[in-house]
């Protein structure tokens, strides 16, 4: 005992306390669950008038097969007419009948008997019993575009408002359309539209059947004054071919006539045609 002791001792004061707190600590952890008294429960049954209300519409909804036994005769009807008192009669419960005709009256429609299960509250083997009775005039839309009478348009004449006419086309882009056209002296074919901003192919591919260039809509320039750039978005041709017209017409001369066009190298017969419709001599 005294060797016991003497090893108690060899602690410092501030260990012993230490060393007594926490045994005390511990104790305390130990028997607080039985010192502090028990809570009850919350008692379930009490319930707020929003919830009984609740309860009392889903009571009346899974009750829906003992109050309707599958004993009651149906008959072919559409979803879409029917009144509360008729939903009754087929064995629907007062609240999803409602519910129904809120679904109808704010535009909602039936468009196939499955719908019915779409129909919150509506019981599983009641949707069922129903569905090979539904009957339905619903219809879908008919959403093809008709045909509007769009007249064609000549891209170097067309105002404002006849390029407006055209499908897909607003002011902003009739406006780029026409200041285009100003600024290359008209459009000497369809390709050249496809330089105005905003203006998408697709959008050029479904307008084809209306754009028209006549002739006489062909603004000509003097080929003797001509630029290789207004060659070249004039005729489409490339432009190494454009640049030696204009060093030919620098070296020997402006052109007498359009035929001497075939002394320019790269240049062939068959854009003959093409340079009589869009350029003139002078």
């Amino acid at each position: 005992m005294q060797k016991k002791s003497r090893a108690y001792d060899q602690f410092s004061k501030k260990e012993r306390l230490g060393i007594l707190a926490f045994v005390v600590i511990v104790l305390l952890l130990l028997l607080t669950p039985y010192l502090i008294p028990l809570q009850p429960l919350p008692d379930l049954s009490v319930m707020t008038k929003q919830g009984k209300k609740w309860k009392a519409m889903l009571d009346d909804e899974h009750n829906t097969e003992e109050t309707h036994p599958n004993t009651i005769p149906l008959y072919p009807f559409d979803p879409n007419n029917l009144s509360i008192e008729e939903w009754q009669r087929l064995g629907v419960p007062v609240g999803v009948a409602k519910r129904i005709i809120n679904y109808v009256n704010k535009g909602g429609q039936f468009r196939k008997p499955e719908d019915l299960r779409k129909i919150w509250g509506m019981p599983q083997l009641m949707a069922d019993r129903l569905i090979p009775y539904v009957r339905t005039n619903y219809k879908e839309p008919d959403f093809k575009q008709t045909t509007r009478n769009i007249q064609a348009i000549d891209i170097n004449t067309a105002d404002l408002e006849a390029w407006k006419s055209l499908p897909g086309i607003g002011e902003v882009l009739a406006e780029r359309i026409i200041k285009c056209r100003e600024q290359s002296d008209g459009f000497s074919n369809m390709e050249e539209l496809s330089a105005v901003y905003g203006l998408k192919d697709s959008l050029l591919k479904q307008l084809a059947p209306y754009l028209q260039i006549h002739q006489s809509s062909l603004k000509k320039l003097p080929l003797n004054r001509a630029s290789a750039y207004q060659i070249v978005s004039k005729t489409g041709i490339s432009i190494e071919v454009a640049k030696a017209i204009v060093r030919r017409r620098q070296e020997q001369g402006w052109f007498a006539e359009m035929d001497q066009l075939l002394e320019v190298p790269g240049f062939t017969k068959d854009w003959l045609s093409r340079f009589h419709a869009l350029f003139f001599i002078e």
